[in-house]
């Protein structure tokens, strides 16, 4: 799924960036990364690529904050806070099985 200019500007953000192609190319793949991790998990896709849910944010920006950059001190911390995001979210029903009509 592509990533929306609003969602691209809340991870720029994240990670103290203004905006520049280099950048957002760089963004964008370690978005999609994060899905696909995510999906991998059991995690629904549309639930992963839910620009509005407030956990899949907070996953993502760990996740990107993480990733993003070669010298990174809070590197382990982020990755730390993203294992502990996507274990919760894995936990929670509505995030992992599709609803029944």
């Amino acid at each position: 799924m592509a990533v929306s200019d609003t969602y691209l500007a809340k991870l720029r953000r994240a990670v103290r960036r203004g905006q520049n192609t280099e950048v957002d190319a760089e963004l964008t793949d370690i978005i999609e990364e994060c899905r696909r991790d995510l999906t991998s998990l059991g995690v629904l896709e549309s639930k992963a690529n839910d620009e509005a849910d407030p956990l899949i944010l907070g996953a993502v920006r760990c996740f990107v904050r993480w990733k993003f950059g070669i010298s990174n001190e809070d590197a382990a911390a982020n990755r730390e806070d993203y294992m502990q995001l996507r274990d919760e979210i894995r936990k929670k029903v509505a995030y992992c099985t599709t609803p029944t009509a």
